[in-house]
């Protein structure tokens, strides 16, 4: 009898180890064509934990810089795309800029204006300096076409509030010392106050 419980054992462990995840992705294989021309293709993983797929603009999940975040309460929760508009200046003569951060007791939201290619989407992440400066981190990628475009950022988070928490200072944009903005700290304790 104990013989079996051991086989039995072995076996199921043998079973959980070896299920595997799949997903299935449907897109149009020529994009360049005014027709629509579907494919498919199956990607397996070892376990579900190892399922990342990431699609247009999105956060990059749980990277060391969002894990210390949340040393200063911040939770990255998600991140809003604009579409492409057209922009009148030349390239060259604009730059990215913060146009609004928002607090409430539990939300922290900063809209913002980034330059880049006209077909990209963006992958988002953020980080903390020891100086208490929250640097807004986008990286640009998918299709390089011949223009460029403003597009709409808004980071989106959820706020722990507790005095244990160091104070953001202030907000900057991939470490560009212009896009820098002073964080009025008066605007945490006011919900619904827009700090510009």
């Amino acid at each position: 009898m104990r013989q079996i419980l051991i086989l039995a054992f072995i076996l199921s462990t043998i079973i959980a180890k070896s299920q595997q995840d799949t997903v299935f992705l449907k897109y149009n294989k020529d994009w360049t064509s005014d027709s629509i021309n579907y494919t498919t293709d199956t990607i397996v993983f070892d376990s579900g934990m190892k399922r990342h797929i990431l699609s247009g603009t999105t956060i990059l999940p749980w990277t060391h810089n969002q894990q210390c975040a949340k040393g200063y309460g911040l939770y990255f929760k998600q991140v809003s795309k604009s579409d492409c508009l057209q922009n009148e200046k030349a390239y060259g003569n604009v730059f990215d800029r913060v146009n609004s951060i928002h607090y409430t007791d539990s939300t922290l939201t900063i809209d913002c204006n980034i330059y880049d290619n006209c077909c990209y989407d963006f992958l988002c992440d953020i980080s903390v300096s020891e100086q208490g400066i929250l640097n807004l981190i986008y990286h640009g990628y998918g299709t390089y076409c011949a223009c460029d475009c403003c597009f709409g950022l808004i980071y989106h988070f959820k706020l722990q509030d507790s005095d244990e928490y160091k104070e953001i200072k202030a907000v900057i944009i991939n470490n560009d010392p212009r896009t820098k903005r002073e964080i009025k700290h008066s605007c945490r304790t006011s919900p619904l106050v827009w700090c510009n």
